[in-house]
């Protein structure tokens, strides 16, 4: 069971600096605002189920 723990932390962790650095990124085009950025629950669903078990076709075309 901490195997399963180990990788699902690291990748939190990596889904966490990806969060980090898009919304920087969002920010930058905003003229330093975040307001109407992804929040990090809907981000992290996104990333852990949609990508992983949705349509790549449509993964793609973003949504």
């Amino acid at each position: 069971m901490a195997g399963l723990y180990d990788s699902s932390r690291i990748q939190f962790n990596k889904i966490t600096e990806q969060y980090h650095s898009y919304v920087a990124l969002y920010k930058l085009f905003n003229n330093g605002s975040d307001k109407g950025a992804t929040p990090f629950a809907v981000f992290y669903w996104r990333m852990t189920y949609h990508v992983r078990y949705g349509d790549g076709e449509l993964m793609t075309r973003g949504f």
